[in-house]
Parts: C-alpha cells; structure tokens; sequence
C-alpha cells in the first residue's frame, strides 16, 4: 500500500488552485463544495492520516499480542456488550452508505472522528479506574482505545476523501482518484521534479503517515510502563553453597525482627520468606536482613483466609525444593462487587534472587499446586522459569456429572517433582505428568491429616496407607484407630521412575499437617487405639507426633529420639527476672536435648509477658492444627508463639497482641509480629 506517488500539499487538484472565498450569500451548496476545495489543497495530508489510521489499528493488536493479552479489566454493566455490537454494525451501516451517498458526508466523518475520540477517553478512563482501584494494569482496555483512535481516522479521513474526490469530479476507481488506497498521482502532477526533490517529498510523506501512529503507540507504551503498581527490589544470585537445612533447633539468638502485618510464612531454598500486607520478602537467615522484596498496591491477600497462624495460613506456595514460590495477589474488597473478570493476580518469584519468572490473571478461588519446573493455576499449567503456558486441563465426566477443568485441581501446594493431583472419584486421586495432562494414574489410600482432611507433600513425598479403611462407608472417626502406612513419592506413584523406594512407617493414624509443615518432615500421628483423640480440642498437652520421616535422608525416627522441630513443645512459660515474674519463649526437643529460652522483653508484646505466660492456652506444646480445621472449636484458638525451619534458621514468632478469632485484614495491618532467629543448629 505505497503512498510515493501522493502530490504535494501545497499542489491544487484539477485546477482549484486560487482562493476561494465565502459570504454570507453563499448558498448552502456552494459552501460545501468551497469547503471540499479547502480539502482538495491537503490530498496528500489526508491520505497518510488515513494510512496512519490503518496502521493504528495493525499496531493496536500487535500490542495486545506483545503485552501478554491481559485481560483484568471489569464484566461490562449489563447491557452494554449487545449496545456496543449494534453501535459497531451501525457504523459500518453508515460508512458504506456514506462512502456510496455524497449528501452529509462531512458531517458523518466529524461526527465519527469525536466518537472514537470519546470512546478511546473512555477506555482509558475505565483502564486507569481499574488500574487505581486494583492495581491490574489491562492492555485491552488501553489498546481497544488504541483501536478505537485508529478506526476513527479511517473512517473520517475516507469518508473526507471521497467527499474531495466527488468535488474533483474524478471517476472513482481511476487514478487520479484521491480515495483509492493504491498509490495515487493526480493528472496535473509535474512529471519534471527533480530526482531530490522526489526523494525529499516521499520522506516527508513517510513522516505524516508514521508520526500520528508513533505518537499514539508509543503514549499507550509509556502509560502501560509508567503504570506499573509494583515495587521491587532482586538480589544477585548467591556464591558459594546455599544454607543447610539442619535436623536440629537453634540454641543461638542471631537477630529479632519486628514485622508489621505478618500474614505467612515459608521457606525458600536458601532461607525463609515471609508475606505481609505490603508483599512478599526474602530474609537472609544469617541476620534478618531482606535479601530481595516485592510489593504490589491496592492489593490484599486474605481473600477470606484471614485468621489463620502466620506460619501455618495457605498464602505462600513453594515448589517442592523452594526454589519458586507462587501468592495470590487478590482485588480490594471494596471493588469486589464490580464484578471483574479476574479477581487475582498470580506471581511466580525466584526465591534465590526475587526475580518475577511469571505473572498472570487469576482468580482467588484456583488452587494453586507446584513441581519442580511447572505451576498449576486451576486448569492452566505455566512454566515456572518464564511464565508460558505449558497446557491447559480439559473437563471430565464422572459417571452422572461433569467435573469442571478448574475443579479437577485437588489442592493447593508443593506437588511431586514431575507430577500434580487431581481429583479422582470416590475420595480418590488422579496423578498426571507435568509435561502431558492426558495421561492419569489413579491412586487411593492417601493419607490427609484428619482434623484439616488435606493431603501433605513433603519435598514430592506423601504417605499412604497400605490397606482401605474397614469400612468404605463408615464414618471418618471409626477408622482413626491406626493403619500400617509407608512413605512413598507422588511421582513413583504416577509412574515416573524417580529412583525412590517406599518407606513402611508401621501404624499411623494420620499425616500432622501442622508439625510438617513446620518442621519441613512428614510427622504422623500415632495411633490413638480405644479412644476419640480428634473429637476435642481440650487436649494440648497431649502427643501429637508419633514419628518423623526426613524426606532427606529417607530416614524414620521416633518422636522420643528426635532432636527437630517436628516432635519439639514451643509456648510461653513463665519466669523470673531479677525477682520479678514475666514470661519466656520456650523450645523443647522431643527427644529431651538442650532447647532454647528467650526472655520476652517487657514492652514488646500488648499484653504483658507474665499475664501471657500464664494462659495455659499458650504453655509449651506439639505442633497440631490451630484455626484451619473441620472442628468449631479449633476456629477460637490461635497460636501467640510460634516456629518453623527454614535453611539456615530456626524461626520462633511471637505475636503479644491479645487477639481473638475470626480476625480481619485491617487488624493485620496494624499489628506487629516479632521474629526470633536461632542458629547454631546441628544436622
């Protein structure tokens, strides 16, 4: 679609080449025709602002393309999808008439040209709105106001031209017809020009077609740029070998951290990462210091997970090594109701160096699950070091109903090296691949832990028991009694050859999901023969572990001779100091090795540390699930002192503010969480 052969702007066209003037005598008519005179002087001008509309339009989808494609904008108010359809067909109903009709042809293209010019403003308002109130920054809106821009100088400026073309009195379809998109040359066109001027001339003329599209492209660039919500700050990648991730507790105060807003915890590989209301942060697990961060405004996180322990709320979701670590970036709840497309934003960061390896739309009810090199985000799995997408989930029919692809996704978490969950009929499971969704194993006997009924994954190992329950029908508590169970991995079980063997565990009765996860083991339960142990939540003295698997060494210890977090007691007791009783942190090894005391300084917690220390709520005791489990009674309770390893530390958490249950995002904000780093722990 060469446009070299445009005349110059200053040429007259079939000898308009003198001045025309108007009085208020003209006729109606006459004015017209001086007007499109006006025009015949700016052929040139018109036809690369209509080039330029073309090209608007190519590079407005091309954009699209290039910025991911996102879509975080708002459902339309009802009704204005069917009113922008029949908008859009009467367009193209008038522009066809008009391009054949000559009467109020100018008019038509005015009124075009300040249509798309109002649309394109609202766009970019209705981009900006959500921008501001969600931090979604979506390239539809600003690109579709691109397009909108575009298709207006296409229309007005060809409508125009026809308008001059009828004035010229030339055949349409010739070629001294200014309205034909293939080169053009008038008829009174100096063939005498020189070499240099031509080349001259066809420059300025490649400038008018590509300056209107360059400024508005490189606007909607620079706003989708200059837009950006996030703050973030990377870390080089680390030298020498990464921390350990030793079997004992530290006895050793490294350093205290006061974090304002604490909602989770988790452990990367090279330390721990924490989430609060202003985003996600890498520690150093030498001295507490922040290794990389990032945060995004207008945003929450609890989205109706709120109240849980900092250490134990399903926030944060690691791969099985730790190596990525994938959180929900939800909407305000003040804008929930507008009905957006996508409620969530979901990043994939590098825990070594805090590098964004993908972003995408999500929504807050998908379950988030993680290999070693893929995430799956309800039905679509992405890649975890770039972001692409690697597959999506199909739906599948179980016998009478149709299970939706999102809904096939079991939990949310660390999977198996190289293979997922799903959901599978009858309280059972499917494991695929990560590499090819189309091929399942189904799988039965998991073990979950009975007071949250959740699966745990240890580093791509699970437990299962060896046989079914006594009764497939019977009621859950009349088969906690205790069963032989083993270790064994996800992917072995999906049949991936990992080189694993399973492990027998000899009698369980359940996965604690609270000791393993805080400890980084499988810790089980023991098997409570002839009695309800699940039934109530007034036994905290009790044990809660009867043995530990360290999927490390594929080693099985009992609770009595082991030295980890796992089978430890961790509370508040009350001490002496210098006369004066006030309250310590407390760590006890199950295995009755050196644990750890650290005096509670007086004015770090809300409550004083002595009338702490003597709630017997919050005296030493096991890991179990506190305020995510099936049981009303659990809901009122949260843990005020609480731990977790991460590779290199031993986190202890203190929270003296007093709180009772359920609890809402706006108290986190204000409240401050103290973390205790102990190191000097032995493997």
């Amino acid at each position: 679609m060469s446009d070299t052969s445009i005349p110059e702007d200053d040429m007259t066209a079939d000898g308009v080449d003198a001045p025309i003037t108007e009085d208020t005598e003209t006729s109606e008519p006459a004015k017209d025709q001086h007007r499109y005179a006006f025009l015949s002087r700016h052929i040139s001008m018109l036809r690369a602002l209509r080039l330029s509309g073309i090209l608007t339009i190519i590079f407005a989808i091309a954009l699209y393309v290039f910025l991911g494609g996102s879509n975080n904008a708002f459902w339309p108010p009802k009704g204005l999808l069917l009113g922008l359809f029949l908008g859009i067909l009467l367009i193209f109903i008038t522009w066809a008439w008009s391009r054949q009709i000559n009467a109020w042809r100018r008019l038509i293209a005015l009124f075009f040209a300040l249509c798309s010019v109002m649309s394109a403003g609202f766009l970019v308002h209705w981009w900006w709105k959500l921008y501001d109130q969600t931090s979604f920054n979506s390239a539809f809106l600003l690109t579709l106001g691109l397009a909108s821009i575009g298709l207006g100088l296409l229309i007005a400026t060809d409508l125009l031209l026809r308008g001059v073309r009828d004035h010229l009195e030339t055949t349409p379809g010739s070629a001294d017809d200014p309205s034909i998109l293939t080169p053009y040359r008038s008829s009174v066109d100096a063939t005498a020009t020189g070499i240099g001027k031509r080349i001259l001339h066809g420059i300025l003329r490649f400038i008018r077609v590509l300056v209107p599209t360059a400024v508005l492209v490189t606007a909607s660039v620079a706003a989708h740029t200059v837009a950006n919500p996030v703050t973030q700050t990377t870390a080089p990648l680390p030298e020498g070998p990464l921390p350990e991730r030793s079997t004992g507790i530290g006895t050793t105060i490294a350093w205290t951290k006061d974090v304002p807003g604490l909602l989770a915890t988790a452990s990367g590989v090279a330390g721990p990462v924490i989430l609060t209301t202003e985003g996600v942060t890498g520690l150093n697990p030498a001295d507490g210091s922040t290794l990389w961060s990032y945060t995004r405004k207008n945003t929450r996180f609890c989205m109706g997970r709120c109240g849980q322990a900092p250490f134990r709320s399903q926030l944060l979701f690691t791969s099985p090594t730790g190596r990525y670590i994938a959180v929900q970036f939800g909407i305000p709840e003040e804008v929930e109701s507008s009905n957006p497309v996508h409620d969530a934003m979901t990043v994939v960061l590098d825990t070594l160096t805090g590098q964004v390896t993908g972003k995408h739309p999500s929504n807050e009810k998908n379950k988030l699950q993680l290999t070693d090199s893929a995430l799956l985000d309800g039905d679509t799995a992405y890649n975890l070091d770039d972001g692409k997408i690697r597959w999506k989930l199909a739906g599948k029919k179980e016998r009478t109903y149709e299970v939706r692809a999102s809904e096939r996704n079991a939990r949310s978490g660390p999977a198996g090296h190289r293979s997922f969950i799903l959901a599978g009929p009858d309280n059972k499971y499917n494991l695929i691949s990560d590499t090819d969704p189309t091929s399942t194993t189904g799988v039965a006997n998991l073990a979950d832990d009975p007071l949250t009924e959740r699966l745990v994954v240890v580093n791509g190992w699970t437990i299962q028991y060896r046989n079914s329950p006594d009764s497939e029908n019977g009621e859950p508590r009349e088969n906690l009694r205790g069963r032989e169970a083993r270790a064994v991995t996800l992917d072995s079980l999906a049949g991936l050859d990992d080189g694993t063997t399973p492990v027998d565990l000899g009698r369980i009765s359940g996965v604690n999901s609270a000791a393993s996860r805080a400890s980084g083991t499988l810790a089980t339960y023991p098997p409570y023969d002839g009695r309800s142990k699940f039934d109530s939540s007034e036994y905290t003295d009790d044990i809660w572990v009867g043995a530990v698997f360290d999927t490390s060494t594929q080693r099985v210890t009992p609770a009595t001779q082991y030295a980890g977090l796992a089978t430890a007691k961790v509370g508040l007791m009350a001490t002496s100091e210098k006369g004066q009783l006030s309250g310590s942190l407390v760590v006890r090894p199950g295995d009755g090795s050196d644990g750890a005391t650290i005096p509670i300084v007086p004015g770090s917690t809300v409550t004083p540390p002595e009338q702490l220390a003597r709630n017997h709520r919050l005296k030493p005791m096991q890991f179990f699930p506190i305020g995510e489990t099936r049981y009303a009674d659990l809901h009122i309770l949260e843990r005020t002192v609480d731990a977790m390893k991460a590779p290199g530390v031993t986190l202890l958490l203190l929270d003296g503010g007093g709180k009772t249950m359920p609890l809402s995002q706006r108290y986190y904000d204000n409240h401050v969480y103290r973390l205790y780093g102990l190191t000097g722990a032995t493997s």
